[in-house]
């Protein structure tokens, strides 16, 4: 319990942030559904970082090493930290809701059996996802500097502000794999999809603006943390990132009214 508590206070902002994607999820699909999705994401995403990060991986993040300087500070699982794959749910609630809100779509209609418009806005999804990775890794692998501490490196550099390419290719495979997951024909036995009772109109505002929010929180929180450490070349290409992402759902998802 002690060391459970010292975890939430670490990585407090994951927290944060993991309880209010699930949160969201569950308004959309219930809380078992969030839940066995959540839990879904995290095993899908822990194996892929334990393949990554054993002495040989190289699938499919490429090679990186976790360090274990907060063995003291947070709770490990294995030879991972338990609160870096938690990330993985909640940033692909914040990735659809990103495509809801631009598009004019409550979480639920994005959710449920594959068709050719939804497949586009899962792939659309998909790119949101990975497109948070470049703003939160260069960040993240310079901890030392701020108060998450340095906690993995890659060795062999890389070619974005240390991060291989390869790392971002990986967080594609794991958002489609996902995605896959949360939408299996048996649909973990809750009622997500456009037929929830949380589709139009009955939807709210803030189940219709939380997603986004939280996927512009953690991108301000990330960027900020840029141009704190002194960053200025990342914080300025985080923001032609929010600026690319911007044009890309302006121009590839056509607007329906909103309320």
């Amino acid at each position: 319990m002690h060391l459970f508590l010292h975890t939430i206070l670490f990585r407090w902002y994951v927290f944060l942030f993991w309880i209010v994607g699930l949160f969201f999820l569950a308004r959309a699909c219930g809380w078992r559904g969030a839940v066995l999705r959540f839990l879904s994401a995290y095993l899908i995403a822990y194996g892929c970082e334990y393949a990554s990060s054993r002495t040989t991986g190289w699938f499919p993040f490429g090679h990186y090493v976790y360090l274990p300087t907060t063995l003291h500070r947070e709770i490990w699982i294995g030879p991972l930290p338990l609160m870096d794959s938690m990330s993985f749910s909640f940033l692909m609630v914040a990735s659809l809701g990103m495509v809801g809100w631009f598009e004019g779509r409550p979480l639920p209609e994005l959710l449920g059996k594959p068709s050719r418009e939804r497949l586009f806005r899962w792939a659309l999804a998909t790119v949101f996802f990975v497109m948070i990775d470049v703003v939160i890794d260069p960040v993240s692998l310079r901890g030392n500097r701020w108060f998450l501490g340095q906690i993995y490196y890659y060795p062999e550099g890389g070619a974005y502000f240390g991060v291989p390419v390869s790392n971002f290719i990986g967080w594609g495979v794991v958002g489609a794999l996902i995605l896959l997951a949360w939408n299996l024909p048996f649909s973990f036995g809750s009622r997500c999809g456009p037929d929830s009772s949380l589709s139009r109109p009955s939807v709210s505002m803030a189940d219709r603006l939380g997603p986004p929010a939280l996927y512009l929180c953690v991108f301000l929180f990330n960027a900020s943390v840029a141009f704190f450490i002194h960053e200025w070349v990342l914080g300025f290409s985080d923001l032609m990132v929010g600026g690319f992402l911007y044009v890309l759902g302006r121009r590839l998802l056509p607007r329906r009214k909103f309320f």
